[in-house]
Order: C-alpha cells, then structure tokens, then sequence
C-alpha cells in the first residue's frame, strides 16, 4: 500500500499550457508561467478562463472536446465596466471599448467569478 500523504497532488492546472502542477507550485513545470499572479483559473465548456492581477483571459477551445483553439482574449479589469451577471442564464456580461461582451458559464463558475470580481472591484 501507499501513504496518501506522500501522494503529490496536480490539481493546480497552468493556465497558459494546461499542465497539472503541484499545489502552491510558484511556475509551471512545463512553460514556467507565474502561477502566483493567478487569482482563479476556471475551466468550462468552450474555454478556459483566467484572473490575474491585471485581466482577464478567455482561452478559446474547440467546439467538440477539451482542446484550445489557440485564440486567446485579454480583458483589462481596468477596463471592464457595467459587469453584471446574468440571471436565469449564467452568464457575465460587461462593456470593454464600447462592445457589449456576453461569457456562458457553467453555474459552479459563474459563482466564484462572482466572488473574486466583487472583491477586485470592492462590491
């Protein structure tokens, strides 16, 4: 048999590459990203979305399956404004650079995008 706590979890996904990681790992072990400046990272249906301390990123992924498109939008908090959250559909909804940006979420996701935005914008 084996120790459980000796067991290394992966469970902390690299945002940029995908690649499990360690808990509390300071970079990926693939790209070396800087997992420290991650404030959440969510993976939904057809993207992936992260929030760091300047923005917020849409990995786009293909139709069918897990796989990234390689298309990447980069969203600026400084930027975002008139953030609401859809009801019934979960949804985030805001205005960057004058367009009206709409993001499907799964419910589960949608809550803690919620929280951490609401404490990043002080609401």
């Amino acid at each position: 048999m084996f120790d459980e706590e000796s067991v290394i979890s992966f469970n902390q996904i690299c945002p940029e590459c995908g690649v499990g990681n360690p808990e509390n790992s300071k970079n990926c072990l693939f790209c070396e990203k800087d997992l420290e400046a991650v404030i959440l990272f969510l993976e939904d249906d057809s993207f992936d979305l992260e929030i760091n301390h300047e923005a917020l990123l849409e990995y786009r992924k293909k139709f069918w399956g897990d796989e990234r498109t390689g298309k990447v939008n980069k969203y600026f908090l400084e930027q975002m404004e008139n953030i609401e959250y859809g009801e019934p559909v979960s949804r985030l909804i805001f205005t960057y650079d004058q367009d009206r940006i709409v993001i499907p979420l799964k419910r589960e996701n949608l809550e803690k995008l919620k929280r951490v935005l609401n404490q990043i914008f002080n609401k």
